[in-house]
């Protein structure tokens, strides 16, 4: 069930559509903060990264130093620590490189040979400077301990060989390749580098996420995202809604609570962002589904001028189905008109985490002169609509007379049907699979369903 608010029709606009002065209040806008990396190897956030620098095909493998005072600096590796599989017998392991490491720094390729598990032999290969822009091919020897036969390799590569690094560089990969007397072996899987996976953060657009500080601002991931989007049955209107939850932050088991805040920048979190007038409510559509006694929070601040104008925390407590809000904005002076203001959403209690499942879920959050839930019914006192999700027809159960119109998502009218007081079968087997909104004319209920 879905507790919800109806905006009047106007001759060319959709149900569910309003201006939205929250930028991006609906949250149908999302973006990635790209971070693309080799599948199944392990490699550093920080330094190791896919370059179109590549000698062979479209992409090559780009690990780089950064020196930083008083410490070991960053240094980068890449590492298929679960083997790829290798059928041959070669006599040496080949790769191009292009690099430019400071004074006393190495890098190193190291690779481990086995079959059925049992060491055959090993590469340990370093070198240092410059190749001056140029590509250098490299053919280096196996020191294999018995006969030159493997099922699988291991193949470890560094920008550093030591703790420290001495100054800034980088070293770039490509077309690792085995031969015998100048033949070339069978390649081993990704040898170039051309499969690379993107694995960065998402974000709904114009808003910043603990996840996307973590990232560039520590070159790290959360062990587990704060920040979704969901565009499954969880959805409330359109393509999309936003998803904040507490999470586990590392591996050793440390909790963390979710937030999300419009902004660009870090220090958004503190300032102005978009422009507002003298609104008295903030509205909105939210699921919230607590670890305990959790409870999420909406701090809206605004300002005049440079000067704090309010600064609100708005408490949602547990709902299981999505619901309506409208929290009054107390303004701290009635003649001191706001000019701006800065939303921040939190999944739960700051002061301290109570779990790792507390999930809020937000749709549609806008700034009102008046809430827009007056007056409409909840769908359970009119109707009953059912099986949902269905695949061929579904039911509903009427208290009234009334006529329904099926819409798509993008709020395009796709057939109406009348109805009346009891049993109504409506059959739908011709519509795609997808997500409908399914309304009355008279506006006295809505409800999205799912066909499969």
């Amino acid at each position: 069930m879905k507790y919800i608010i109806f905006i009047t029709l106007t001759l060319n606009a959709f149900f569910f559509v309003s201006g939205q002065n929250i930028p991006n209040g609906d949250f149908e806008n999302w973006r990635v903060r790209d971070h693309f990396k080799l599948p199944s190897v392990t490699s550093t956030v920080r330094n190791a990264e896919r370059t179109i620098d590549a000698k062979e095909g479209q992409y090559a493998l780009k690990l780089s130093n950064t020196y930083v005072p008083n410490s070991r600096g960053y240094r980068s590796y890449a590492i298929n620590y679960d083997g790829v599989d290798f059928n041959g017998e070669p006599l040496s392991m080949c790769f191009w490189s292009k690099y430019n490491l400071a004074q006393g720094d190495t890098a190193r390729v190291y690779a481990v040979f086995r079959e059925k598990g049992v060491y055959k032999g090993k590469i340990d290969f370093r070198f240092t400077g410059s190749s001056n822009n140029e590509w250098v091919r490299y053919s280096v020897p196996i020191e294999w301990s018995s006969s030159r036969t493997a099922d699988s390799i291991w193949i470890y590569l560094y920008s550093y060989a030591d703790y420290g690094v001495d100054g800034d560089g980088f070293v770039i990969f490509d077309d690792i390749h085995f031969t015998n007397l100048n033949e070339r072996q069978e390649d081993i899987l990704n040898h170039g580098f051309e499969d690379w996976e993107n694995i960065g953060v998402n974000y709904p657009a114009g808003w910043r996420s603990v996840d996307l500080i973590s990232y560039e601002q520590y070159y790290s991931f959360l062990y587990e995202p704060t920040v979704l989007n969901i565009t499954n049955s969880d959805v409330f209107m359109g393509s999309s809604s936003l998803l904040i939850k507490n999470a586990y932050s590392n591996s050793n088991g440390n909790l963390r609570y979710g937030y999300c805040y419009l902004g660009t920048e870090n220090n958004d979190y503190y300032t102005p962002h978009f422009p507002i007038d003298t609104f008295k409510y903030l509205q909105g559509y939210y699921k919230y589904l607590p670890d305990g006694d959790d409870t999420a929070r909406i701090n809206l601040r605004s300002w005049s001028k440079g000067r704090y104008s309010s600064n609100d925390n708005f408490y949602l407590s547990s709902a299981n189905e999505w619901t309506f809000f409208a929290f009054p904005i107390n303004y701290y002076s009635s003649t001191l008109a706001p000019d701006s203001a800065g939303i921040i959403f939190y999944s739960g209690k700051t002061d301290s985490v109570r779990g790792p499942n507390s999930s809020l879920y937000l749709d549609n959050i806008e700034l009102v002169m008046q809430p827009k839930s007056l007056g409409i019914n909840s769908l359970d006192e009119n109707a009953s609509i059912y099986p949902n999700p269905f695949s061929i027809s579904i039911t509903i159960e009427s208290t009234e007379n009334n006529t329904v119109d099926i819409y798509n998502t993008l709020g395009k009218q796709l057939t109406t049907y009348e109805i009346i007081q009891g049993k109504n079968t409506l059959h739908l087997a011709s519509l795609p699979s997808g997500i409908y909104y399914l309304k009355t004319r008279n506006q006295s209920w809505i409800k999205k369903v799912i066909k499969q």
